[in-house]
């Protein structure tokens, strides 16, 4: 570290500790600014780029020794803020987020050193945040004093009213300076003071006009490192919204949703408005106050307002997406219906929304209204009135204008509602990691796998007698297994966001359709590669489309059929044998063998019938083009979807199998390997070739007796394994292998499961078992038959990776072009 960085790491320790201390005298902190300015003089020009924070830094600590701030206490937490942000990009010269670390801590600073002028807020927000405190909260109560005071002080407020607010401060000062003998009595008289001044009808707080210009999609000065991490941390809270209101959907009373909910909006919310991001603030702001209503038990999350705040989520996903293609050079254009959303959440009962209750819902928990009712405190008429013409304001403020209900009755309501409120479910530790970075460490630990693979067959360690740098190699294996099996728990995510978007498909395409469909989720918590899970979406969005719109039947059809009204699809995850295995079920009408059957002649793709098996009847549906449907809505019936479930799953180097009974439903299983990174795999010759298996589908490997071949008509070669007949495999006729062992009983057979049964593989020699990684054999070659990839070996030649599955499927002859025909 330069003498330069050395002194300015100094003279921040020494910021630290002054303005750490509770107590600070003038002195210290005129030396301290004298210190913070002396260090700039000495710094390199590489290092001019913070010069800027280093002098916001001295204005602060100035503001500080002449107390012309404020809010000190704010002020101090942004300077000890911005030491640990400085310290933070000193300690190396090329940290990677150096320009955001030096650009947020001058902002704050500034924010702090320049506040803009906050308005007075209204004699409704005092009285709504008043009635919620005790007298132990002294920070929110100062808060309610410094507002009354300031509005007494404003022009245009009545003499009356003015009374009031000043007695409702004089109580609270006492509460403040410890005078008051009994804090409780002090704070419900002021409380009473401004139940006084609101049936006054004083309002002294200047209102907003009613006509405001629209808000704009981008601010004139946008930061793009700042709104690009606001986009991705935004796309998370609405995602978490989302599922939030979905359980709602069938737990309305659930508050530890409603609250997930209320926090997403709310925090998306304060960072727009802090990055000048009008629409989205506005919008977040309307949402808030939906949410508010349903917190406070005035409205419940069902029927229409279940529907607004989705559609909610849903402009706030299309504001971020607007935003995002603004930074990346669109033209700024909101999206369609932004204003008519607007004027809906403002005040959805004149829009005609309300709740559709339903009779199998249980009743509600306590709402601020029936807590006063049970207290005797008001009448079911008065609060049911009170609600009524209450507008847009809090329930509690309506009862306090009309009468119905003193300020320390709601007060009391209130807390007791606090108190049942569900808690706060403990944010998880975690950080965010870009995908680049993430992307790059695999790739390295891949050619570390490598790397050592060719250490440790070398001549040298094999042929050798060094023991010590044997154990030595071995070791460094360990290691690198272990750091190889940790990068790749680390792009592992669960399919949870996935199976999360399909609720919301489900839920929407069956109102459409006028349908009633229930989705259950199983497995949630399957892991599977990053890289994978987005390839895998669209398929099931297709599969998904498909089990409503065929599948299910309307609930009038079920009815008759004697099926409950309400549809089922079933969508579960599980780890299966190295595989992903993910299931899509469901209880309607099922596969129509006739129609397929119609549709594939009248396409010209099979003549007959005839000596086809559910299985390859079934996966005519995947064929382009094809489609069974009558008629073509704009869910489906263009037969553009299958084909593309089929490209997309062996794209991953799976496959997909169809099950279906008619009048009872389908089942779509998708297989898809856990990870297209690296795999263990067995390495074993044929003849001259090396080919690597899968270790997760080697069941075991065994040298055959005489006695257990035979070969039976109509299924080839067959090898009896513990009353169990496998058919063989030969890898030297299949790739037309020379020199290679043709007797199972001179070779060995590996025993692998190729899904739905178990087959034989006659090699030459096992080779040892290791982890390799996993090579695309590139366009030109595409996607060959019973091979899944490729693989860099020890000694750096390439050994191909076999796919079980393929090999069967080639052996049966489904692949006869690859067939030897010896």
């Amino acid at each position: 570290m330069s003498e330069a960085r050395e002194r300015l790491v100094q003279v921040l320790k020494q910021v630290r500790a002054v303005v750490g201390c509770a107590e600070t005298d003038e002195t210290s902190l005129e030396s301290l600014q004298r210190s913070l300015t002396e260090s700039l003089s000495s710094l390199s020009p590489e290092q001019q780029d913070v010069v800027p924070l280093v002098r916001l830094m001295a204005q602060a600590v100035q503001a500080l020794t002449q107390q012309a701030v404020p809010e000190p206490a704010r002020l101090r937490e942004a300077l000890l803020d911005a030491v640990s942000n400085l310290e933070e990009v000193l300690i190396s010269e090329c940290h990677p987020e150096r320009a955001l670390l030096l650009q947020r801590a001058e902002q704050v600073l500034t924010q702090v050193l320049s506040p803009s002028p906050s308005p007075l807020p209204s004699l409704d927000d005092m009285a709504a945040l008043l009635v919620q405190l005790e007298p132990t909260d002294l920070p929110e109560i100062q808060q309610v004093q410094e507002a009354l005071t300031a509005l007494a002080g404003s022009e245009g407020v009545a003499p009356e009213i003015r009374e009031y607010l000043s007695a409702a401060a004089q109580q609270l000062t006492t509460i403040l300076e410890g005078r008051a003998a009994e804090p409780e009595g002090a704070l419900a008289e002021a409380g009473r003071m401004i139940e006084a001044a609101l049936r006054a009808g004083g309002e002294a707080a200047p209102t907003e006009p009613s006509e405001n210009p629209p808000p704009s999609l981008l601010p004139p000065d946008a930061d793009t490192e700042l709104l690009g991490e606001f986009i991705t941390e935004g796309r998370e809270y609405i995602e978490a919204a989302e599922a939030a209101l979905l359980t709602l959907e069938t737990d309305p009373d659930n508050m530890e949703a409603v609250n997930t909910v209320f926090r997403a909006f709310h925090t998306v919310k304060g960072t727009a408005g802090f990055l000048g991001l009008e629409s989205v603030s506005t919008l977040a702001h309307r949402a808030e106050t939906l949410l508010s209503r349903i917190r406070d038990r005035e409205i419940r999350c069902t029927g229409g307002y279940a529907d607004l705040a989705l559609q909610a989520v849903d402009m706030l996903k299309a504001l971020l997406q607007a935003v995002q293609d603004a930074l990346g050079g669109a033209q700024p254009a909101l999206p369609p219906d932004f204003d008519t959303l607007l004027r809906i959440l403002e005040d959805p009962e004149a829009a005609g929304i309300s709740e559709e209750a339903r009779e199998e819902e249980l009743s509600p928990p306590p709402r601020l209204g029936d807590l006063l009712v049970a207290e005797g405190k008001a009448s079911r008429e008065e609060v049911e009135s009170a609600a009524a013409y209450k507008g847009s304001q809090p329930i509690g403020v309506a009862l306090i204008k009309s009468g119905v209900a003193s300020i320390t009755d709601v007060a009391q309501a209130l807390r007791t509602q606090k108190r049942l409120a569900s808690l706060e479910r403990p944010a998880e530790a975690a950080i965010r990691v870009r995908t680049d970075r993430l992307d790059r460490l695999i790739d390295l630990v891949g050619e570390l796998v490598i790397a050592h693979a060719m250490v440790a067959q070398d001549k040298v360690i094999v042929e050798g007698n060094h023991y010590d740098l044997v154990r030595k190699v071995t070791h460094t294996g360990k290691i690198v297994r272990e750091l190889q099996d940790l990068s790749m728990a680390m792009r592992m995510v669960p399919l949870r966001a996935t199976f999360q978007k399909m609720i919301r498909l489900v839920r929407d395409i069956a109102h459409k359709q006028g349908k009633l469909v229930e989705l259950i989720t199983e497995g949630e918590e399957t892991e599977i590669d990053r890289n994978m899970v987005d390839v895998l979406t669209d398929p099931l969005v297709h599969m998904v489309r498909n089990a409503v719109d065929h599948g299910i039947e309307p609930p009038e059809v079920r009815e008759k059929q004697g099926k409950p009204r309400t549809g089922t699809i079933r969508l579960s995850a599980y780890h299966a044998g190295g595989n992903v295995v993910v299931e899509l079920s469901d209880d309607g009408r099922g596969l129509d063998r006739e129609k397929i059957v119609a549709k594939a002649r009248a396409q010209g793709l099979i003549d007959s019938d005839k000596g086809l098996s559910e299985h390859e009847l079934f996966h005519l549906i995947f064929m382009p083009g094809f489609s069974t449907a009558e008629q073509v809505t704009d869910v489906s019936g263009r037969g553009v979807g299958m084909d593309v479930v089929k490209r997309n799953v062996e794209a991953l180097q799976g496959r997909i199998e169809v099950s279906s009974t008619p009048g009872r439903g389908s089942t779509f299983t998708i297989r898809v390997p856990l990870t297209l990174a690296i795999t263990d795999g067995m390495l074993v010759r044929v003849g001259e070739e090396r080919y690597i298996i899968p270790t997760v589908t080697i069941a075991l490997s065994f040298r055959p007796e005489p006695r257990s071949l035979s070969t039976v008509v109509g299924r080839g070669e067959l090898v009896r394994l513990r009353d169990e007949l496998l058919p063989i495999i030969r890898l030297h006729r299949l790739f037309d292998i020379p020199h290679a062992v043709e007797d199972p009983t001179r070779g060995l057979l590996v025993v692998v499961n190729d899904g739905e049964q178990r087959s034989a593989i006659l090699v030459d020699e096992l080779l040892g078992q290791q982890q390799v990684v996993v090579k695309s054999l590139g366009a030109r070659l595409g996607k060959m038959p019973g091979i899944a990839g490729g693989a860099i070996l020890g000694d750096g030649r390439v050994g191909l990776i076999l796919d079980p599955v393929g090999l069967v499927m080639l052996a049966q002859g489904q692949k006869s072009v690859y067939r030897s025909t010896a």
